[in-house]
């Protein structure tokens, strides 16, 4: 198809995580033309009745922004898409939100990758949103996969894993078996509440998530700024997490020796140039080659773009 056959076509991305849920719709030329937000939508951490309306509430505004078009194809870039059982769930709540056309599920780490390269489909991914996960893609289609257990077996160096880490060592200070810390006041004051004890009420009356324990990250990221040791070194062991699996896919592809980009996505990379620094020296030791950034576009516009491609001929 000619770029001026499709001007007239629409598409729509869908970047579903644990945080929130991003959909972006695009004309046949690449433009965008409409744009909506909804909750998490991983069933893992939420659970599917939830994280199914914020996918239908994320479609629903887009589609509404961009005068409800036709749409040509589209594309969801889904977190917790870690087994063939995931799929099975993703494919159940996609057809439920939009049976028309059917959406094409990936994992998100690979609309990371296209959208943080600007539409390069080899390289690595590292999200570190709510949760982490990596994957690493080789030119020839092979592709190596490290973290994506989910919070309760793994999310080494996500958000939910900075903020448990904090909450253990804020408990830990206060009982006297840990180091002293500036967390356990910084903690509650991020929830609103006056004592460390007051937050553990919150958390266990109130059913925290994992979403909830990561939306912490951003204050122990603070404390770790103000020259605290423990927050700091909190930081410290995400980032070589991040890097360790991040290594651990390289190697899967034997491509130490090869250059090729890493893109750092998701909230706890966009809050801490110390935790990119570290990740990056991490990653440099074992592939010297390799270019770790931040992205150059987002993760939706990933999906959205891999969605372009199948009106595309020949594919990009």
């Amino acid at each position: 198809m000619q770029p001026g056959d499709r001007a007239g076509l629409h598409v729509l991305g869908l970047d579903g995580g644990g945080s929130h849920t991003q959909c972006l719709v695009l004309n046949g030329s690449g433009q965008e033309v409409g744009r909506g937000s909804g909750g998490p939508s991983n069933h893992q951490s939420v659970g599917v009745e939830a994280a199914q309306a914020a996918l239908a509430s994320a479609l629903a505004e887009a589609l509404a922004s961009a005068g409800h078009p036709a749409l040509a194809a589209a594309c969801f870039g889904m977190a917790g898409l870690d087994r063939d059982e995931d799929y099975r769930i993703l494919r159940r709540m996609a057809d439920a939100v939009l049976p028309d056309p059917p959406a094409e599920i990936v994992h998100d780490t690979l609309i990371a990758l296209v959208g943080g390269t600007a539409g390069r489909r080899s390289g690595v991914a590292i999200i570190a949103g709510t949760g982490s996960s990596v994957v690493a893609y080789a030119p020839d289609g092979r592709a190596a996969r490290s973290g994506g257990w989910g919070h309760l077996l793994g999310d080494e160096g996500s958000g939910f894993d900075i903020g448990r880490r904090a909450l253990n060592a804020a408990t830990r200070a206060r009982d006297g078996r840990g180091p002293q810390t500036a967390l356990t006041e910084r903690l509650p004051a991020a929830v609103g509440v006056p004592t460390l004890e007051a937050l553990a009420d919150r958390i266990y009356l109130d059913g925290w998530a994992a979403p909830q324990i990561a939306a912490l990250a951003p204050a122990v990221l603070a404390a770790a700024r103000a020259g605290d040791r423990v927050a700091g070194e909190i930081l410290a062991v995400a980032a070589d997490e991040l890097a360790l699996a991040a290594v651990a896919t390289i190697r899967a592809l034997g491509a130490q020796e090869q250059a090729f980009e890493v893109v750092l996505s998701g909230g706890i990379f966009q809050g801490s140039p110390e935790i990119i620094e570290r990740v990056r020296q991490g990653i440099a030791r074992q592939a010297p080659h390799a270019d770790a950034h931040l992205p150059r576009r987002e993760p939706v516009w990933g999906a959205a773009w891999l969605a372009l491609q199948t009106i595309t001929s020949p594919r990009a």
